[in-house]
Parts: C-alpha cells; sequence; structure tokens
C-alpha cells in the first residue's frame, strides 16, 4: 500500500496532531466574552445627497492607526461593527471629493452615532492642479505575504507572466520551466485565488502567452495555512488578473510589441460595468511571441571510472505561440444577503515548435568518431475551459457567512510531430539509415468540484472557519507513433501507449484565530482522503492506493512595540504528483535523450517552520523545512532505469521525475524598503539559504547542498508631469538541485513611463536583462554520467506598450472568491 510507503513515524505524527487538537481546546476554553459596539456615520456628498462608494476608515487617536473600513452603502451609511473602547475618528475619501475628518469620540459600552460627514467638491481648478505622484512599489512585503503589484511596473510592461515570475524575489524557472521559491520546489499557481489546472509543458505555455498587461499583482505565501489545499511544498503564488472596481461602464484597452532575437505583440482589453444589481467583467488577452531556447550540451558516459564515450549537442528551437486567453463572469446582488455569480475562463494556445539539433558522437578517447543531425517538427494545441458557480449568503451583522463553489473544467491538448534523424561518417558520408519517427499524441482532462465554506465570528475579536471539499479527475492520454522510415508507416510498439488515470479526493478544515490586544493566534487542522486508480493498456497494468493525512497549522504575532513585530508559524502540507508526471509514455526528444513519467512517483510532505521579525518596514524570516521523498526531475542514464527496454544506441539519457529520500531547508529572507527621498524609492530583497539534498540514483548516494544568495533590488523614480521609471538588479548564486548544480546568473533592467491624455493612457518603454547575462548554466554529476549545459533564452527584450483607460471614476465594494477546483486544476497540464 502507498500508506505504507509514505508513513513516517506515526507516533510522533500522533502527537503532534494531539498537541494541535490540545491547543485549540485550550485556547477556544479561555476566552470569554466582552462588550463591543457598534460605530456609524453618513456620508453625504454634492447638494447633501447621500454618497455611494465612499471610503470611510476608522483611526486610533492616539496613533492614526486604521483599525477598520467600510464603504459606503446607496443610503450614504458606513458602519463598523464590533468596535472595543477606545478614543477614534473617522477619515472619508471619495473621488473628486475633499478629504474628511470627523471630530474624536469615545467608544464605550453603547452605539455610537456619528453626526453626517458633508463632503465638498473639489474646485475643477484644483482638479485640473492634482497630479498622482505615489504609487504602489513593485514589490511590497506584508505580513503574511509578498507582493508583486506587476501593474505598477514599468519593467515588466510588454512581459508574459512567466517573465514576470522570473523577476520576482525569490522566485526561480528552471531549464525545463519548473518554477521554485526559495529554491524549493513544489509551488502551487494560483489564478485569482484559484489553483490552475495546469502543469508542465500546459502551464508553461499558459504562463508564456499570459501578457503582463493583464496581470493587477502576484502574491508570494511562503506558509498557507489550513483554509488553503495542503498542496505546496514551498507555498503558493496567487497570480492577481486586473478587475474593474468602478461603477458604470469602465475598462481598459492595451498594445505592445517586444524585440528580442525574434519579434514578440500582444493586445487585449478588460471590461466591467457594475451597478445596484448586478456586476459584470471580463476580459481578453491575444499575444505572439516566438520564443527562443538555444541548448549547448556535452554528455559524458563512464563505466567503472573510465571514459565510456559521449556526445557534444547544439541545440536550437523556435517556437512561434498565438496565444489567446478569456474571462467573463457576472455577480448578481439577490438582496443585501446573498450574492450569486458565475465565471468562465478560457485559453487556446497554438504552438509551432522547429527544434534543430547537431551533435558530435565522442568516442571513448575522447575524439569525435560520427555526427549525427535532428529535425523535429511539433504542432501542438492546448484548449482549456472551466466554468464555475458560486454563492455567497450573509446571514447577519456580526458576520457570520456561507459561500459555496462548483466547477467543472474541460482540458483538451493535441500533439503532432515528426522526428528526422540523419548519421554521417566525418567525411560526410551516410552512415546508417535515415530515421523518421511520427507522433500523433492526444489528451483529455476532466475535473468536477464542489467546496463549501463557512465563517463565523466569536466574541473578544475571536474567529472560526470550517469548509468540506470534493472533486473528482479523470484523464485520458492516447499516443500513437509511427516508424515512417521505409516510407511506410510502422507502428512503433515501444513507444506507443494509451494511460488512464482517475482521482477522488476530499477533504474538511476547521481554522480558529482570535485577536488580542499584543497578539494574535491562530491554528487550523485540514484532513485530505485521496483514492487513486490508473491503467496502462500496454500490457493491461492497473495501479490503486488511498491514503488519509491530517495537516495542522499554527500562527502566533506578538507586538513587541506599535512598530515591531515578532511571529512565529508551522504547518504540514503536500505536494501530489501533476498528471503528467504519472504518465509511462516513452517520448523521443532526440534519437539519444527520451522522458517519460512515473506512475509509482510518491507525494512529498513537508514540515516547515518560519520565526519573523517585522521592525517598521523592515521584515527578517528565518525558516526550516523537512520534506520527505522529494520530487525532482532527474537526467540520467537511460538503462539506469529501463535495463531490459531496446534502444539504437548505448549512450543514451532518459528525463524522469523521480522521489529523492529527503531534503532539509535552512534560510533567512530579508525584505528592507528605502525611501531615499520623495520622488526615489528601493526595494531590497534577499533570500540566503541552505538546501541539504538525500538520495540515490544511478548509483550514486547524495547527501550534500551547497549555499545560495538570491539578492534584488528595484529602484522606482517619479517625476513631474507624469513621468516616472525603474532600474531592477537581481543576483543569483550558485545553487543545487537534487544532482545538478547551478552557475551563478544576474541581470539589469530599466525603463520609462510617461502618462499621457490627461492621465488617462500610460506609454512605458523598457529593456529587460540589458546585458543578456541571466543565462542558465549548470552540471549534473552521477558516478556514471556527467552532463554541462548552457542555454541561450529571449532574456533580453526590448518592449514599447500603451495602456488606455475609460470610465467612470466611482468605486464600489469589491468582491473576491475562491474557487472549488484549486488543487485539481493545478497539476491537470500536460496529459
Amino acid at each position: 500500500m502507498l500508506l505504507n510507503l509514505l508513513s513516517f513515524d506515526k507516533t510522533l505524527v500522533m502527537l503532534k496532531q494531539l498537541l494541535f487538537c490540545f491547543l485549540i481546546f485550550l485556547t477556544f476554553s479561555a476566552f470569554s466574552q466582552t462588550t463591543k459596539t457598534n460605530v456609524s456615520i453618513t456620508v453625504l456628498g454634492e447638494g447633501k445627497a447621500p454618497l455611494e462608494g465612499a471610503t470611510a476608515e476608522l483611526l486610533r487617536v492616539k496613533d492614526s492607526a486604521i483599525v477598520k473600513t467600510a464603504i459606503t452603502d446607496n443610503t450614504g451609511l458606513a458602519e463598523f461593527e464590533k468596535v472595543s473602547p477606545g478614543k477614534f475618528l473617522v477619515r472619508v475619501t471619495s473621488v473628486n471629493y475633499s478629504t474628511y475628518f470627523s471630530e474624536p469620540f469615545e467608544v464605550g459600552t453603547e452605539r455610537v452615532t456619528i453626526p453626517p460627514a458633508s463632503l465638498t467638491m473639489k474646485t475643477e481648478a484644483a482638479l485640473k492642479e492634482v497630479t498622482v505622484v505615489t504609487r504602489k512599489p513593485f514589490i511590497q512585503k506584508l505580513t503574511d505575504r509578498i507582493v508583486v503589484n506587476v501593474e505598477n511596473s514599468i519593467v515588466n510592461a510588454g512581459s508574459t507572466a512567466m517573465e514576470v515570475l522570473e523577476r520576482s524575489p525569490g522566485v526561480s524557472v528552471d531549464q525545463n520551466d519548473n518554477i521554485s521559491l526559495r529554491g524549493r520546489a513544489g509551488v502551487v499557481i494560483m489564478i485569482d485565488g484559484r489553483i490552475t489546472p495546469m502543469t508542465g509543458a500546459s502551464l508553461a505555455s499558459y504562463l508564456k502567452g499570459l501578457p503582463s498587461n493583464a496581470i493587477e499583482r502576484i502574491d508570494l505565501i511562503t506558509n498557507p495555512s489550513s483554509k488553503y489545499d495542503a498542496a505546496g511544498n514551498s507555498g503558493i503564488i496567487d497570480i492577481r488578473m486586473k478587475k474593474d472596481q468602478r461603477l458604470g461602464l469602465n475598462g481598459t484597452f492595451n498594445a505592445g510589441y517586444g524585440q528580442g532575437v525574434y519579434p514578440k505583440a500582444n493586445a487585449g482589453t478588460t471590461f466591467n460595468y457594475r451597478n445596484k444589481v448586478v456586476n459584470i467583467f471580463g476580459n481578453y488577452n491575444y499575444s505572439y511571441r516566438k520564443g527562443l531556447n538555444h541548448l549547448l550540451l556535452e554528455r559524458n558516459f563512464f563505466s567503472n571510472s573510465n571514459y565510456d564515450g559521449g556526445d557534444e549537442k547544439d541545440n536550437y528551437m523556435t517556437a512561434p505561440s498565438n496565444n489567446n486567453t478569456a474571462r467573463f463572469g457576472a455577480d448578481f446582488f439577490a438582496g443585501k444577503k446573498t450574492i450569486l455569480g458565475f465565471v468562465v475562463n478560457s485559453s487556446f494556445n497554438d504552438i509551432g515548435r522547429t527544434n534543430h539539433n547537431s551533435a558530435v558522437v565522442m568516442n571513448n578517447v575522447k575524439q569525435a568518431a560520427s555526427t549525427f543531425n535532428t529535425d523535429i517538427s511539433s504542432h501542438d494545441k492546448f484548449n482549456n475551459s472551466v466554468i464555475n458557480a458560486n454563492i455567497k449568503h450573509t446571514f447577519d451583522k456580526t458576520g457570520r457567512e456561507l459561500t459555496a463553489d462548483a466547477d467543472y473544467g474541460v482540458f483538451n491538448n493535441r500533439s503532432i510531430s515528426s522526428t528526422l534523424t540523419r548519421y554521417y561518417f566525418l567525411n560526410g558520408t551516410s552512415q546508417k539509415p535515415t530515421y523518421i519517427l511520427n507522433g500523433d499524441q492526444d489528451g483529455k482532462l476532466t475535473i468536477k468540484t464542489a467546496k463549501a465554506d463557512y465563517v463565523n465570528p466569536l466574541k473578544k475579536d475571536g474567529r472560526i472557519e470550517a469548509g468540506i471539499k470534493t472533486s473528482v479527475v479523470s484523464s485520458g492520454n492516447d499516443a500513437k507513433f509511427f516508424d515512417v522510415s521505409s516510407g511506410r508507416p510502422v507502428n512503433d510498439t515501444t513507444k506507443t501507449n494509451h494511460f488512464n488515470y482517475d482521482e477522488s479526493n476530499n477533504a474538511a478544515y476547521i481554522n480558529f484565530s482570535q485577536q488580542f490586544k499584543k497578539f494574535s493566534l491562530q491554528f487550523g487542522l485540514r484532513g485530505e482522503q485521496t483514492n487513486i486508480k490508473t491503467k496502462q493498456v500496454k500490457g493491461n497494468v492497473s495501479w490503486d492506493s488511498s491514503y488519509f493525512q491530517l495537516f495542522p497549522s499554527a500562527f502566533i504575532n506578538y507586538k513587541l512595540k506599535p512598530d515591531q513585530t515578532l511571529g512565529v508559524s508551522v504547518s504540514r502540507r503536500i505536494d501530489r504528483p501533476g498528471y503528467n508526471q504519472l504518465n509511462p509514455f516513452l517520448f523521443l526528444i532526440d534519437i539519444s535523450t527520451y522522458s517519460t513519467g512515473a506512475p509509482g512517483l510518491l507525494p512529498q510532505f513537508t514540515w516547515s517552520y518560519e520565526l519573523s521579525y517585522t521592525l517598521k518596514q523592515l521584515n527578517f524570516t528565518l525558516g526550516y523545512s523537512h520534506t520527505k521523498h522529494i520530487q525532482s526531475t532527474a537526467i540520467i542514464p537511460f538503462k539506469s532505469v529501463f535495463p531490459n527496454v531496446p534502444i539504437n544506441d548505448t549512450n543514451v539519457t532518459l528525463q524522469i521525475p523521480v522521489n529523492l529520500t529527503s531534503s532539509d531547508y535552512f534560510g533567512l529572507t530579508i525584505a528592507a524598503p528605502i525611501k531615499v527621498n520623495n520622488w526615489w524609492n528601493i526595494m531590497n530583497n534577499a533570500d540566503l539559504y541552505y538546501i541539504n539534498y538525500k538520495g540515490n540514483l544511478a548509483n550514486t548516494p547524495l547527501n550534500n547542498g551547497s549555499p545560495t544568495a538570491r539578492i534584488s533590488t528595484n529602484n522606482s523614480f517619479t517625476f513631474k508631469k507624469g513621468w516616472a521609471s525603474e532600474l531592477n538588479f537581481n543576483y543569483s548564486s550558485r545553487s543545487r538541485s537534487g544532482y545538478m548544480v547551478l552557475e551563478p546568473q544576474w541581470g539589469l533592467s530599466a525603463g520609462v513611463q510617461k502618462s499621457i491624455l490627461q492621465n488617462k493612457g500610460t506609454v512605458r518603454f523598457n529593456v529587460t536583462d540589458i546585458f543578456w547575462t541571466n543565462l542558465p548554466r549548470a552540471t549534473i554529476t552521477y558516478n556514471n554520467y556527467i552532463e554541462n549545459w548552457h542555454a541561450y533564452r529571449e532574456t533580453r527584450v526590448a518592449n514599447l506598450s500603451f495602456t488606455y483607460r475609460f470610465g467612470n471614476n466611482k468605486v464600489a465594494a469589491s468582491r473576491r472568491r475562491t474557487t472549488a477546483s484549486e488543487e485539481e486544476r493545478r497539476r491537470a497540464g500536460g496529459n
């Protein structure tokens, strides 16, 4: 049983789980009720009419700290619920109106009603003179996450989501487009709070086709609570799409052109219509990008420490792609307490790849013996659609609410390929017949999920959250390969295969939080039960498993002083394999390189611990995590995995997902914003860590790590007359990922922007990786194999973009939702 393979010290697990439950019980029993009251204010606008959509903030008198925020309704009423006794004042702001401050007042045991706030319109002259000179920095460090404000970044204009991630603090992308956070794999990618269904090639294709102009911000969450799916060894990356919150009809148009080695272009639009009854929103983005991956390889094979031959490869691949992403949805306000909604997300990506590989084969004395050339052409299509239906009901003014979501998603991919290999002697004459392999790969995955979440506020600033979730995933993958070397197609039985995968997952969680004067705490426990069945048609091989796991979490923050906070957190998480990682198909990359999945790949489990200290804007976080059965992508000699599978050549490698024994992470993260003056701000981030890996592959034991530093600094400059600019620098030192050691990389990027058309339009120009130095280089080492590789990619691109904003300036309250199919959709790619 898989459960036996996954289990660790059962006694220790039970003690940890009992400890968490006991702490939650003690916390519940320790709290007593206290009396709180509500504070309300009515806001009046032009002509003393009620002003809807104004922002009211409750401030403490002693330090002007924001205690609560509310938005006025259609009667102009803003209400702050459950306010503790003390002295306060209210600040009210609204577009085109002057800021209003109330007189200080005392909150005791009885309801407080503040005299109406009459806001005055700014004069026309004043409006013309107003220039916005402040904007959110590109990178912000908040209490529980790092926020990358993409829409406020000049350098990221004209880029893709994947390129923005590569420039984000602590995020790295390897040569196979695998994303890691703080040097650790197992990242959950979310879109608007929903885990994307895609992994592998599908996810990379989507992120490379999603223009940055469609993104508002990216949240980097390294230690999520039990409310989130337990997936995510290193944390969550949540990409938040733009959504206009204003009343009436609003939106944006954007277009851009970029030039690296090859051209890139994008265009898109967002729209939002909102009134008191309905909110309709949507966006559409198109991008064309021709990508480059020029990979240089040196491969060396050994037998008993003696050189046994190898080859030198020059692999040049271009991949022009047409990418379409669309989103459409609506919220219906069915009364003051209930909101019904739906969202449809779709992406349609069409990629044509052309790959030319030249190889020189070395004999056992490192002399050139022969050559071969491989030309690969493929046409890949990824068509994905997910529909979500949701409801939110608020029971009363205490904040009790219930939300429910149901998702149905279909993900299709199709790949038609042709691989042609020619063999030559050194004098250029033909060595053996040309080998031609044609492939037709078809995959379909469906996801059905449903979840419900309940929030119940308690006395004395307490809160209970609970929820359930169920999901059913079905995947079918059919790959046909034909040897057409003789001129007629012959089925290649070593590669043709059909694989079916079915999974069901049921989960429930409870989360408790409590806020005190000096400290806050949160405890949570999540349980997830998983059932898996697979069937490989060739050979009629079936495999099934089921397991149940508990995932506790705890967070405590203590305020040492008003500007100093100490935090401690711990959580247990899981990373299930992506669906494509379990696919046993044997794919030909070139005549001496294959890739495959592993149906027996195990989930990895992680305990994470963090200690953080915040002093004003400075933040320091110490972290430690231990991961068992750590998942890694290995490039190893083919015969060490498939000793009995016949292949044409002896010096062949295989790319395959594997489980290493474990890893231990020790890290220090520093976020240090510096305000030089009113027009120059600097955000500095540093990740200093050491990861020790343990495992044994290809008869090579591993117990090693490497100290690593990832440093980035973002300089933002704001000038008069709508001008602004950015200068970004990033550096990554030498690092280790399993058996692979990566060499240092660095890059410098710069950009400038100008506001035009009465601040409704923005023109941006930037150049990324100006010196073309942010390029990966690595060495992979086993006892019987050593590989050195170096890749040239289009990291240096000059981009010119234009954005135009139209519509009303009146803002209404927003609604964010997290749909049901979070983790399932993350793992759905590459079928």
